[in-house]
């Protein structure tokens, strides 16, 4: 039972970097479900393995896995070399995708993800990505949006071959619509708004569908003298899809727009100008969450008839980090009620928000990978957000000592400075000093664990933790082994969990605690950390010192 036991929790910590009591029970109990009738022994048996696990490094754990269960690190091998699923009707070198945020907010992990995905399609075929800002309604888009969302693109690692900034196309899309009109797939439409509404729904077809081709143009030319009317595709008004009930092309609507500073007057609906421009630009591949399923065929019919290519159509879930909103209003309502403290809070799903809660670049791309582009529910769990995260922060991450429970002990031993390596597998990162002094502090439940006992001061010597004090013994390392601080800084550890637990709002979701650090932390060369034992942090502020807790 024990050697099952082991062979879980190396595996968990290779996966993880430290084993849990929680998927490790899972796993033995799975291999040995006769044992489940001893219980009680199991977790005192897995408590103790997975406590001396955890005190290897992490070549350490590879070796005595690769020993006793080399399949377990095959599987992982496996894993890590997942691809994308191919591309329907890909050509290598001709592959052109798009990057089609709006600039009215903050990108957020469905961004993240779907930007990812596009990006990630074009180089594997050796292709190109397209930069397009869909900023068609100068009521939503806002010009701090535009630099702040390339900014953040940037910072994903996603570069572009050219960029499409749809505004200040217009001039383009009015003359393909105007094309339209001339070939009679688009016709003005003066009815009022419930009519046409009315008329949509009873699959009847809309009166003005009747009119000439000159008559349309006539009101087209009044459409662009600010005359309250509205342009629509000429599509199949019984079409039980009914986004092909002769959609609005056009609109007019009295408003400069805030990029171009011009006030456009007619100015294009989504549909038209997202379609439209993926025409012009040449997009072979248009990668999209499932949302826009039903739009499909209306963008295929409009592109097709303007003699532009038609890409292929590639939908897929719709993704969002469980328990973190990513609605604009919802989170903007919970700013306004203070419930958060901006778009960045660490607990949303926003790209500043998983910035600050240290999700790097390469764990997105690694997350379109492992999920793919599939229809249906892609809701994340943070454990597998985390997990991925894990694997790309712990070759970077220096190591710290840091203590939340402090006891102060007077140290009765030499007091030297010694050097420990920043990090246990790469020497190359350097290493940082720790000075021993009048007095020791440890953690509350190692000096109550082993009072009266010897210990190994991590990096120093042998101590026996005595009442008020820890006095030397020895050199040759023995277990267990403890961490430890001499002169130590102050700071704040900001713990985040799921805003949202279900529909309710979770009262637990942020929470504070004062601890203990090497003082050698706030220097470090990297905002991502790991404390040994607690788990990576990010440094959020080094004055004063402000860290935010990832993950284990």
């Amino acid at each position: 039972m024990k050697n099952i036991i082991l062979k879980f929790a190396l595996e968990n910590a290779f996966h993880y970097g430290s084993a849990e009591l929680k998927p490790v029970m899972a796993r033995v109990f799975a291999e040995m479900p006769e044992q489940k009738k001893n219980a009680k022994l199991v977790v005192e048996t897995s408590k103790t393995v997975i406590k001396q696990v955890n005190e290897l490094n992490e070549d350490e754990v590879r070796r005595q896995l690769e020993e006793i269960a080399p399949e377990l690190i095959e599987q992982k091998r496996a894993k890590e070399e997942k691809e994308l699923p191919p591309l329907k009707n890909a050509v290598s070198g001709k592959v052109r995708t798009r990057l089609p945020p709006e600039p009215s907010g903050f990108l957020h992990i469905g961004h993240a993800l779907s930007f990812s995905m596009s990006y990630l399609y074009a180089q594997k075929y050796s292709g190109q990505t397209i930069m397009k800002f869909e900023d068609t309604n100068p009521f939503k888009a806002d010009t701090k949006f535009y630099d702040a969302i390339l900014k953040d693109i940037k910072w994903l690692g996603i570069s572009w071959d050219e960029l499409f900034i749809t505004s200040e196309h217009f001039g383009e899309l009015e003359k393909k619509a105007e094309e339209l009109i001339h070939k009679r797939l688009a016709y003005v439409c003066e009815c009022e708004p419930d009519a046409i509404k009315q008329g949509r729904g009873e699959l009847k077809p809309d009166p003005c569908r009747k009119k000439g081709k000159k008559e349309n143009l006539i009101q087209w030319d009044e459409m662009r003298n600010g005359d309250k009317l509205i342009l629509r595709w000429k599509g199949d008004p019984a079409a039980s899809n009914s986004v092909l009930r002769d959609p609005t092309l056009y609109r007019v609507l009295d408003k400069v727009h805030p990029w171009t500073g011009k006030n456009q007057v007619i100015y294009p609906t989504y549909d038209f100008a997202s379609a439209v421009a993926d025409g012009l630009l040449g997009i072979t591949h248009v990668l999209r969450s499932e949302e826009f399923l039903m739009r499909a065929e209306l963008h295929k019919q409009m592109i097709g008839s303007l003699g532009l290519p038609v890409p292929e159509y590639i939908h897929y879930g719709r993704f969002e980090l469980e328990g973190s909103p990513t609605s604009k209003r919802k989170i903007r309502a919970l700013i306004d009620d203070k419930i958060i403290a901006g778009w960045d809070d660490v607990r949303l799903a926003s790209l500043a928000g998983l910035r600050r809660h240290g999700v790097v670049p390469q764990t997105f791309q690694d997350l379109v990978v492992a999920t793919g582009p599939y229809l249906g529910s892609s809701t994340i769990a943070p454990e597998l957000l985390f997990g991925l995260n894990r694997k790309n922060i712990d070759p970077i991450a220096e190591r710290y000592f840091a203590v939340r429970e402090p006891v102060k002990l007077k140290l009765d031993g030499e007091k030297r400075t010694v050097k420990i390596n920043k990090h246990p597998t790469k020497p190359e990162m350097g290493t940082r000093s720790l000075k021993a002094g009048d007095h020791i502090i440890i953690e509350k439940q190692d000096y109550s664990e082993n009072k009266q006992r010897l210990v190994r001061l991590k990096g120093l010597y042998n101590v026996k933790l005595g009442k008020n004090k820890a006095s030397y013994v020895g050199e040759e390392i023995i277990r267990p082994i403890i961490q430890w601080l001499s002169e130590s800084d102050k700071a704040e550890l900001v713990i985040a969990d799921k805003l949202f637990d279900g529909d309710e709002l979770s009262k637990n979701s942020l929470k504070t605690e004062k601890i203990l650090v090497e003082t050698g932390l706030k220097n470090s060369g990297s905002d991502i950390v790991q404390l040994e034992r607690y788990g990576f942090v990010r440094i959020d502020s080094r004055k004063p010192l402000r860290l935010v807790f990832i993950s284990k």
